[in-house]
């Protein structure tokens, strides 16, 4: 007989992998994981809390990879491996679009 996790976490675990197609909650910190999907997902990547620049509410580690990504010559201005005020003024100017 299978017994089956019916606390918060195990709630969670739930959602992540559906969400993700992986059963590990979260990587390490700084590292964003693209595995295999094995059984399914949305294409979501889990993120780590470490990662979270709170006062912007924003995964730094993904942001950054979704720019380099996406927009290599304008991100790499953008100083975000650092806290410095050019990050500083980009983040809080991304929080006030995002609030719009």
């Amino acid at each position: 007989m299978t017994t089956t996790d019916t606390s918060e976490k195990g709630l969670e675990s739930l959602i992540v992998a559906a969400m993700s197609g992986t059963s590990g909650l979260f990587p390490e910190a700084g590292v964003l994981r693209d595995a295999p999907v094995p059984f399914g997902g949305t294409g979501w990547i889990a993120g780590n809390p470490q990662d979270s620049e709170r006062e912007y509410a924003v995964d730094l580690a993904q942001l950054s990879a979704f720019l380099m990504d996406t927009q290599k010559a304008p991100a790499g201005s953008l100083d975000l491996g650092r806290d410095s005020p050019t990050r500083r003024k980009f983040l809080a100017r991304l929080q006030g679009e995002i609030t719009k």
